[in-house]
Formats: C-alpha cells, structure tokens, sequence
C-alpha cells in the first residue's frame, strides 16, 4: 500500500515508525529535494535510538529517495530535468497503453467515485488531494492485477506525488487543471474508444511535465540542479 494507516502506527516497530515519519517528510516535501540531513538531526527529532533511524534510512536509500555519501552525510534526493523528463516517459509508455487495454475490468462506479473523492479536496489541503491524486492512477495499475507492474509503479507514483508536492510549495500547483483532466479521462472511458482514452490519458501526462519544467525554471526553484 502506497500511503500506509498512519492510525495503526502505536503497534508497529520504532523501525517502522521512523520509516514511516521519514517517508512522509520527503514526500510531502518538508524535507527539501537536494536538502542535506544526518543521524544527528533525525536522532533529535524522533529519539528513537540509532539503530531504528539507520534501518529506516536503508529502506529509504534502497528506494532512491535518499543518497548517502560515505563520511559526508546524506541529501535527500533532487529533482532535476532529466530525472523528471524519466519518470514521464515511464508514464507516457505505460498509462496511455494499460488504461485503454483494461478498459472492461474497471469498475465504472469505482472511477467515479475517486473523482468524487478528488473533488470534495480540491479546497482542502495539498496533500490529501494529491494522495487522492495518486489513488486514481494507480487504480488502473492495480486493475491488471500484475503484481510485478504495480510494485514497480508505485515507486513512480511516490516521485510523482512529491513533484506534485514540490510544485504546490512552490505555487505552481495545478490542481485546479487535473479534475477537469481527470473528468476527461473518465469520458474517454465510458466511451470505450481507446483513442479516446489514450489521448486524455496523454494530455494529462504532458501537462503535468510541463507544470513541473516550468517550476524548475523558476527562480524559487534555482536552488536545485537542472
């Protein structure tokens, strides 16, 4: 599960708590892409002990969210254009491809519904609406019932989530552009034509990558590499 029940958390292990505490700072952007940390810090913040902290930092390098340097410290990892230009091509290979070929196993009230969901956060805060976000897209990666497929796109929706994260902090936000776009989609699907669908799916993509270009030329967003 990509966001995990944050309620559960008083039964799981100081490891996971740590992981859990870390994961949610850099996704939501409250520790900075290309910002610098250390075991010093995060021990002052959780008090946990060390061995907690290191395990959940193992966890988070193995994810590429954390780039350790040996006897220098570590840095949360930074956005740049490459790396953005990667993830949506990801993106543009798979979702235009998977949505329209699994368009009869999505459930029709179940689609719906998450736009409804994204809807009633529109005016609420960034990080429910873009976890609400996330939800609708990894729906139809779900939906193929590939275990293979949705392990590996849940780590592409952990980085989309945070550039989308990085834009609103940035005041770039889009959300007002993606009901819209996802409503399009919705349409592309209750017609069945996979043109259609692949062109909304297409559209939405590519207005996301040129949201996030556009922050990174910014001069608030300067501060990280290019």
């Amino acid at each position: 599960m990509l966001f995990k029940n944050q309620e559960s958390s008083r039964s799981l292990s100081q490891t996971d708590q740590a992981y859990n505490y870390l994961f949610e700072k850099i996704l939501c952007c409250e520790y900075l892409p290309g910002q610098e940390i250390s075991e010093k810090m995060l021990n002052e913040e959780l008090s946990f002990g060390r061995t907690p902290i290191r395990e959940a930092l193992v966890t988070l390098k193995s994810q590429n969210l954390l780039t350790v340097y040996p006897r220098r410290g570590m840095q949360i990892r930074p956005f740049t254009k490459k790396y953005i230009n990667e993830i949506y091509q990801i993106r543009k290979l798979i979702e235009p491809n998977v949505i329209p070929r699994f368009k009869d196993s999505y459930s029709k009230s179940a689609i719906l519904r998450l736009q409804d969901d994204l809807e009633a956060c529109k005016g609420g805060d960034d990080v429910s609406f873009y976890k609400k976000d996330v939800q609708f897209h990894m729906y139809f990666i779900e939906m193929t019932g590939n275990d293979t497929l949705i392990a590996f796109y849940e780590n592409i929706m952990i980085e989309t989530f945070r550039l989308a994260m990085y834009a609103a902090l940035k005041k770039c936000s889009s959300k007002e552009y993606n009901i819209p776009q996802h409503a399009k989609i919705i349409q592309a699907l209750m017609t069945e034509n996979d043109a259609q669908i692949a062109a909304a799916v297409n559209e939405h993509i590519n207005y996301s990558l040129i949201t996030l270009f556009r922050v990174l030329d910014e001069p608030g967003g300067a501060n990280l590499p290019l």
